[in-house]
């Protein structure tokens, strides 16, 4: 079932991504030179990767019959029994945890020739752990290691079988890792000097913080050949994640080129007919293996990689240094506090305790929805008697509200907010974007409203108020210019969107013109602008142009701040996605 296969962290990949991991991974030349070519899928599920390659060894031997005979007399008597029988006892292994899994595989590749009786080498059991069960059925060392290793987070998997991953896996394996990163560590293992690993497997290691042991491992022990990113496309029916395919040799390290294939923003990959070097989709570059920081993996071409290095130089200081970041509030359940204006009439809740709440989704670039939610501030309530309506209106809600894990532990009442923050941290101007978008949307709320915890807070720290204004800094995080420098860093989780969490964004940098009043009058114009626009007998149109030429004007500024070149400014909107638009879209919303 659906619910099983996401237990064991199962999914289907698609057949063109099948094909062209098994073409790349098995050659003509490696079976002239070998017949005895050893593959392994260590998580091999249904079997596909493994059909695959018989289908790929079979069309080989086939083609080339004589010629294999030629090259290895002693494989003569052997091949005459038939190639079915040949590549099953010689060419395939596969394991996988699940029983019915390994039926599976079993049952495709027996069903290739069904009047032949060799039983393939599938076996279950767990490869990561169960190593004297399975050695000695497997027995051999592999010049292919293949397959989509399952992905599975530190929270579904056992603390008991987590602590043997760790001791067995430990360079690559921390409390927080996936499963998955422990079948890198195993394939290598599988394989022989000079075999090769190709996994398609979750792109999210290439940057995630329980990933820097595996990042190094790979980088130190292997050749990284070719590394396919789908940058954030999902190409696996109902799994959320987006993946990598990544091929490597286990050799000699030398200073050598990686050939990356990036999938360009809001491009959606044929599944059907895999062309990763059709251009129309995929961005080709290479770069130096040794350029890859086991803090993080940024995969950009030389051109992207210069101008970024340059913005960053240019900047004078970390968002971080001068910036403090907060992430918006967490209800522990939104239909208890937050309401609309109809509710707040009907039930007649205390005024006092009622704020202005907005969610990611209300925040759009330069400007935020009109407020049609509101949230009720429970935090602030010393005594339940002064409050009678709003607690009559959450009191359906106790129970669940109770069973949260910090009213459980005596640090929060069941009515409080489950992470409500500190009133204060809403109540003065302050920066506010949403955690995940396509483009960078960042707004001044200078109306106090409360927010979700899908949003984040900015504020300039008091030492460097006389520095910066927090409208030069919304001009700077509006810009193309910033939106390029952070795009080259962020972290891509779907076809069109962006994580903006603080651990990438705050480490960015900012350069400070010489004279900022302009750029914080440009975008006061901007914000009046848009409130004219709340009235129904403006003229939207002329409006609109006006609010556009002061973010022409911003950008401009940046680029010529940064000294920005025109070929320069042609990557950058090569990069960025929908940058022509300009928020076209955002601006007609009202």
């Amino acid at each position: 079932t659906t619910k099983e296969r996401k237990y064991l962290g199962q999914v289907y990949t698609p057949q063109a991504i099948v094909k062209h991991m098994v073409t790349k991974g098995i050659s003509e030349e490696d079976i002239l030179y070998n017949p005895y070519f050893k593959i392994i899928d260590p998580a091999c599920g249904g079997g596909y990767f493994l059909i695959e390659a018989y289908d790929r060894i079979k069309e080989i031997i086939s083609k080339n019959y004589e010629q294999i005979i030629n090259n290895h007399p002693n494989i003569k008597d052997e091949l005459a029994k038939g190639v079915h029988q040949f590549i099953l006892k010689n060419n395939l292994w596969g394991v996988d945890i699940d029983k019915f899994a390994v039926y599976m595989t079993t049952l495709s590749l027996l069903i290739k020739e069904p009047s032949k009786t060799r039983i393939p080498n599938i076996f279950q059991g767990d490869i990561l752990l169960e190593t004297k069960t399975l050695d000695c059925k497997i027995n051999s060392k592999f010049q292919l290691v293949i397959g989509n290793p399952p992905y599975i987070g530190h929270k579904k998997i056992d603390k008991e079988y987590r602590k043997k991953l760790q001791n067995k896996y430990q360079d690559v394996y921390s409390n927080k890792s996936d499963l998955s990163y422990c079948f890198i560590k195993k394939g290598y293992d599988l394989l022989e000097n000079r075999g090769r690993l190709i996994y398609i497997t979750s792109r999210y290691f290439q940057e995630s913080q329980s990933a820097i042991g595996l990042r190094s491992f790979i980088k130190d022990k292997f050749n990284i050949e070719t590394i396919v990113d789908f940058y954030g496309s999902k190409v696996f029916k109902g799994a959320r994640i987006s993946p990598t395919i990544i091929s490597c040799k286990k050799e000699e390290l030398k200073q050598q080129k990686i050939h990356i294939y990036r999938l360009k923003d809001g491009v959606k990959v044929n599944k059907d007919n895999l062309d990763i070097n059709d251009k129309t989709f995929f961005n080709v570059f290479t770069l130096s293996q040794s350029s890859l920081a086991n803090d993080g993996w940024v995969l950009l071409a030389s051109e992207e990689k210069n101008l970024f290095n340059k913005i960053n130089e240019k900047g004078q200081y970390k968002l971080i240094d001068i910036c403090v970041c907060n992430q918006g509030i967490i209800t522990g359940c939104d239909k208890a506090f937050i309401v609309d204006k109809k509710t707040i009439e009907k039930e007649q809740l205390e005024q006092e305790i009622i704020k202005p709440w907005i969610k990611n989704s209300n925040i759009h670039k330069y400007k935020k929805d009109s407020v049609s939610k509101y949230i009720l501030y429970t935090d602030i309530i010393k005594d339940l008697s002064d409050y009678p309506k709003v607690i009559s209106h959450i009191s359906p809600y106790k129970e669940r509200l109770s069973k949260r894990r910090e009213c459980i532990k005596g640090v929060r009442k069941w009515y409080q907010l489950q992470w409500g923050r500190e009133l204060k941290l809403f109540e003065k101007p302050k920066i506010i974007f949403p955690f995940k978008s396509k483009n960078n949307k960042f707004i001044i709320d200078y109306d106090k409203v409360l927010c979700s915890a899908d949003v984040y807070i900015l504020n300039v720290k008091e030492e460097y108020t006389n520095i910066i204004s927090l409208e030069y800094l919304l001009a700077f995080l509006n810009s193309s210019l910033f939106e390029f420098y952070f795009k080259c860093v962020a972290k891509k989780v779907g076809e069109k969107l962006y994580e903006y969490y603080p651990n990438k964004l705050m480490n960015l940098k900012i350069r400070i013109g010489s004279d900022t009043s302009e750029i914080i009058n440009r975008v006061k114009s901007i914000n009046e602008y848009y409130k004219k626009l709340n009235n129904i007998s403006c003229n939207r149109e002329e409006i609109l142009m006006k609010i556009k030429r002061e973010i022409t004007y911003i950008n401009e500024y940046f680029y010529k701040l940064y000294d920005i070149r025109s070929e320069e400014i042609v990557t950058i909107e090569n990069r960025i996605f929908n940058v022509k638009e300009i928020g076209d879209k955002e601006m007609n919303k009202d």
